[in-house]
């Protein structure tokens, strides 16, 4: 078991086979591990044969429920546990934004522990007034930044050691659900911290069970599951196995094209999509559509959206959906289509019977060509130039 910490040109973090065991010990040990005699009790495997790589300039998504090893394995990779067999490779400098607060005691102020966090990361001294300036300005804490932290509540805390630890620019950085700090406009600017500092060459993990982060920031991910990555690849197919929708079964009412995989339109030109559908009930319908943006590590954006009765009846016929003057821009998209039973009643519920999407695996995906300004909506205006005399 071993932790390398080098340089590499091409990956800045990489894993391979490792496992972390813990025993679970009652107080009769306790007297054995004074006397450094061996420790009886149930091991726990809290990680089981993890090896994983992260390029450098890239961030990695780690997808699991609670319980799953996510904390653990990013605090093997981040130093603090050693780990109980196999390898850790560190090729740069690493900023762990977990265990945050880890750098002082809640006596100190929000100031002096900002103080001895850049102490200790080697900040050098011209620079670190102007770091503090930056953390008192992105934390918003005010007065309360000379004030001690027992008197914050768990979100000033958070946002201080949030924006202590992304203050410096670090090669590498392990993140377990921190980007999730604060109210609404706090997280917002979370979200553009990490993605400049990740423009500018940084790489890292984000270790999470929200799987729209990965999305927003994670070209690949991994799927955790009891201690074993259980499924890798493109963000995109990692988060249709780790959501593990049921695809709705066709009873009631179904597509009938299930062969078709691929929509072509131009921008700006209308849009035509025609859809077999077949009921076997006389039930009133709800078709619902939705055109998605998905740039993996980007964002992940509803470009259209929308629902529209369809009518009752049972047998086979065509629906069709037509988007006049196609505002999208050239580009690769996702399209989504499902059949819902319309309510009749205010106490019913809508039954889905049948989907085509992403996050069923079984989704469309709709090319869209052209040029920019065929899919660009022009807004009217006038552009007026004078000499001032």
């Amino acid at each position: 078991m071993s932790i390398a910490i080098r340089r590499d040109e091409e990956i800045a973090l990489s894993c391979h086979g490792v496992s972390k065991s813990f025993v679970i010990s009652g107080e009769q040990n306790i007297w054995r591990m004074f006397c450094a005699l061996p420790v009886r009790g149930e091991v726990f495997a809290a990680l089981r044969d993890v090896s994983l790589e992260v390029p450098r300039g890239k961030i990695v998504g780690i997808l699991g429920r609670n319980g799953a090893g996510k904390s653990t394995l990013l605090r093997v990779l981040g130093g603090v546990y050693q780990p109980t067999s196999g390898t850790v490779d560190v090729h740069g400098q690493v900023c762990g934004l977990f265990e945050m607060g880890g750098f002082g005691n809640r006596e100190l102020s929000g100031r002096e522990y900002a103080t001895r966090y850049l102490t200790v990361m080697g900040a050098p001294r011209k620079d670190r007034g102007d770091l503090l300036a930056d953390i008192a300005e992105f934390s918003e804490l005010g007065a309360d930044f000379d004030r001690k932290i027992l008197t914050y509540s768990a979100g000033m805390a958070a946002r201080l050691y949030f924006s202590t630890a992304t203050a410096m620019r670090h090669e590498i950085y392990l993140i377990d659900e921190l980007l999730s700090v604060g109210d609404e406009h706090f997280q917002a600017k979370c979200w553009i911290r990490m993605r400049n500092l990740l423009l500018n060459g940084a790489s890292g993990i984000l270790v999470t069970h929200d799987w729209v982060s990965t999305l927003k920031l994670c070209q690949q991910s991994h799927i955790l599951e009891r201690g074993s990555i259980v499924a890798s690849g493109r963000t995109d197919a990692a988060v249709v196995k780790y959501l593990d929708l049921p695809v709705p079964d066709g009873a009631l009412a179904r597509f009938c094209d299930s062969d078709r995989a691929t929509w072509h339109a131009v921008a700006g030109e209308d849009a035509v999509f025609e859809f077999d559908i077949e009921s076997e009930e006389d039930i009133p319908l709800v078709f619902t559509y939705s055109v998605e943006l998905m740039r993996i590590g980007i964002g992940w954006d509803i470009m259209l959206l929308g629902q529209r009765p369809i009518g009752s009846g049972n047998g086979r016929r065509r629906v069709q959906l037509k988007v006049p003057a196609l505002p999208l821009a050239p580009g690769e998209y996702s399209l989504t289509v499902g059949l819902i039973k319309e309510k009749t009643r205010a106490e019913d519920e809508a039954v889905i019977c049948d989907a085509r999407g992403w996050t069923t695996g079984n989704g469309y995906v709709l090319e869209v060509s052209g040029t920019l300004e065929q899919g660009t909506t022009i807004l009217p205006m006038e552009i007026s130039g004078w000499i001032d005399d």
